[in-house]
């Protein structure tokens, strides 16, 4: 696993995933009226913004979610985990931890949404900690990722 993840070309392909996915968000975030839950961590905030939502931005953000949200954990923690791996050899794979504990973080949470916006709300306490937690997870990944590839890149460049 470790071999596939780290070779250039899926690296590549997991970063061009990523962006897609991203301006996938971009473009159907209107649909959902702006906001999405996954970006909201407080339960009272959750509740305030479901009962704001009208039944067609449910059913957007319920699909964008299913569609979308699902898969872009898989897609930016197997290229933060890729690029820690990949550029910090020695310690890859503890530097690699944050990006591979936030992909079931971010999934589960994904699931709780998918509930709860369905009218399944019982859940929410338990989204209240994951929201912060993935988006510890998810910027911990990212500064690691950076420092790697920038790391890699130098030690290319004294190896000339």
């Amino acid at each position: 696993m470790k071999k596939l993840v780290t070779q250039t070309l899926n690296l590549w392909i997991l970063f061009v995933l990523t962006a897609a996915l991203m301006a996938g968000f971009a473009y159907w975030s209107p649909s959902i009226g702006g906001t999405g839950l996954d970006s909201v961590g407080p339960v009272s905030d959750v509740q305030a913004l479901l009962a704001s939502m009208t039944s067609e931005q449910k059913q957007s953000h319920f699909w964008m979610t299913l569609l979308l949200d699902m898969l872009f954990p898989l897609a930016y923690g197997g290229l933060f985990a890729g690029l820690a791996l990949k550029h910090a050899r020695r310690y890859g794979v503890l530097l690699a931890i944050p990006a591979i504990i936030v992909i079931p973080v971010d999934i589960v949470e994904n699931i709780i949404q998918l509930l709860a916006l369905k009218g399944s709300t019982g859940l929410l306490t338990l989204k209240s900690l994951l929201t912060p937690t993935k988006f510890f997870l998810f910027y911990t990944a990212a500064v690691i990722a950076l420092g790697s590839l920038i790391f890699g890149m130098l030690m290319k460049l004294l190896k000339k």
